[in-house]
């Protein structure tokens, strides 16, 4: 059983402040069916609570059987682990300040074996990486007692894209039950300018369910959750269309991504999405 690395930093260490934190909220927005995904921010709870909570929320009448954690890998791949560019956590589980999230440990050596030229066990990048960790607290929260199956990526082509959708539908074929939980920003760090015309590209693309990696590409969105989001692009259940419920710069909530944000620092995007039924 893996121990939580990021507590006191990205979300509470004391476990009553923590499950005050992440009590269950009425949604804005609600999916129907599974399988699902939800796109929540990977922030502290300082600042991104809100948001976390808009996404969850909107899945909670959901009875997921197993919940598919996508977050990104910020730091360069190690040589050693090539040619997988997908990584897993090994172990039972991780143990949170609220209590155990279990890893459906059969389900995951199975795909490791399958995809084993893309897919790898590899614990240190979960280490250094926060955006899984500070999420779990908010799946055990709404979905108390299921069992949670975590990766990490870092920027794919479109070749490992389409290597991540196959896992991904592998995933939904044998746990129609699913819900997939993706652990990204709308933006990269940018000049408020910048960043805030990239948050309306990538909040227009996503709403239309086109394709995004080109646009990565020719700079014009920069997202962190993108090889996740184009996986489940091609996914053949659900809709394409991102519903989105919330956008947040800053301590500024919006219903949608403004013309301007006035702002003389870097910024960054955030937001909470649901994509469901077709």
């Amino acid at each position: 059983m893996h121990k939580s690395e990021h507590h006191a930093i990205f979300y509470p260490q004391d476990k009553d402040e923590l499950e005050e934190a992440c009590t269950k909220r009425e949604p804005k927005k609600s999916l129907t069916k599974l399988p699902a995904s939800i796109l929540v921010p990977h922030a502290s709870y300082d600042w991104s609570l809100d948001l976390l909570h808009d996404g969850f929320a909107g899945a909670q009448t959901l009875h997921p059987q197993l919940v598919v954690l996508l977050g990104s890998l910020h730091q360069e791949q190690l040589q050693g682990d090539l040619p997988c560019f997908i990584f897993a956590p090994s172990g039972d589980g991780v143990s949170i300040p609220t209590g155990k999230v279990l890893f459906p440990t059969e389900l995951r050596d199975e795909l490791t074996a399958r995809f084993s030229d893309a897919l790898s066990l590899q614990d240190s990048y979960f280490i250094e990486e926060p955006c899984i960790e500070l999420t779990l607290p908010m799946i055990h929260s709404y979905f108390p007692q299921v069992p949670v199956l975590p990766f990490l990526m870092g920027n794919l082509d479109a070749r490992q894209v389409r290597t991540l959708s196959a896992l991904l539908s592998q995933i939904a074929e044998e746990t129609k039950d699913v819900l997939f939980v993706v652990s990204a920003n709308v933006t990269a760090i940018l000049p408020s300018e910048i960043a805030t015309e990239q948050a309306r590209q990538f909040a227009s693309l996503l709403k239309a369910g086109a394709p995004l990696l080109e646009e990565q590409r020719h700079g014009k969105v920069s997202s962190c959750g993108i090889s996740a989001l184009e996986a489940l692009r091609g996914q053949t259940w659900g809709s394409s269309h991102w519903d989105f419920i919330s956008f947040q710069c800053k301590d500024q909530k919006f219903d949608e991504v403004p013309d301007t944000f006035d702002e003389k620092d870097k910024i960054v995007w955030h937001c909470a999405a649901l994509r469901g039924e077709a």
